[in-house]
């Protein structure tokens, strides 16, 4: 795609900043977007290394799973990247990064669309989504979702701690309203379902095969690039994510 400008928005806590600055440095166009509460040795070392920090309050309430802190930090940074000039931004936590991340924002084929990281089955060996959430029936009633209740029972999901696109179709994706009690259902399907939505989808489903009629998904790029996404929070790439037994990793 000509004329694109993709920055990367690092979206969270700065626990593995060293780490993480060694992995993204001489990287243009990079944003780190937290809270002002973070380590101030920290944020003075992002600085220092001419990252551009998007700094904010916490929310007063932080949400089930922290969907509140990720929903205000990631947009937080991508409007301050679309006032930069972005065309396409990809969104990453913190304690994640690709292999060479220079090479992957060079090589990788960004289009029109989002792509997320991969679609997850998990398989026989692992407890069903509604016991882990006794709630997802009755909250998919609610949300007018009924038709979907057999699609979450093996827990098939989008995972949502990195996707990358457009910048307004990421901006549109991340714009969760901000959550005032606890919502005890998992913020992928929260993201998902109400982007979808807000787009006009009909007939929604959460199998693999309709999700990759909307969405793009990256695993398999990086595995055939051989440059994998790298957890610093669990000393694992994505590459043995696609070896594990237990889950199945799709896209």
């Amino acid at each position: 795609m000509k004329n694109k400008k993709v920055f990367l928005i690092i979206q969270g806590h700065t626990s593995k900043c060293d780490q993480m600055l060694e992995k993204i440095s001489g990287l243009e166009n990079v944003i780190w977007s937290t809270e002002k509460t973070m380590p101030q040795e920290d944020l003075k070392k992002i600085e220092a290394a001419g990252i551009k920090l998007a700094l904010g309050d916490p929310p007063s309430f932080n949400g089930y799973g922290n969907v509140n802190i990720q929903v205000l930090s990631t947009v937080r940074g991508l409007e301050l990247a679309k006032s930069l000039g972005a065309t396409h931004a990809i969104k990453i936590r913190s304690d994640l990064m690709f292999k060479d991340p220079k090479r992957f924002i060079e090589s990788y084929p960004f289009d029109d669309t989002i792509h997320q990281m991969a679609y997850i089955e998990h398989t026989d060996k692992c407890i069903s989504t509604v016991v882990h959430y006794p709630g997802i029936p009755s909250w998919l009633e609610e949300q007018g979702y009924s038709n979907i209740i057999s699609d979450v029972s093996d827990y098939n999901y989008i995972t949502d701690f990195t996707n990358l696109g457009p910048i307004d179709e990421m901006l549109s994706f991340w714009d969760l309203p901000e959550e005032s009690s606890v919502v005890r259902i998992p913020a992928e399907f929260k993201f998902v379902l109400r982007y979808l939505k807000d787009k006009g989808y009909e007939d929604i489903k959460l199998t693999y095969k309709w999700l990759s009629s909307v969405f793009g998904f990256f695993i398999s790029y990086c595995k055939d690039n051989e440059n994998p996404l790298i957890s610093m929070k669990h000393q694992i790439d994505s590459d043995r994510w696609l070896e594990s037994q237990d889950i199945i990793f799709r896209g």
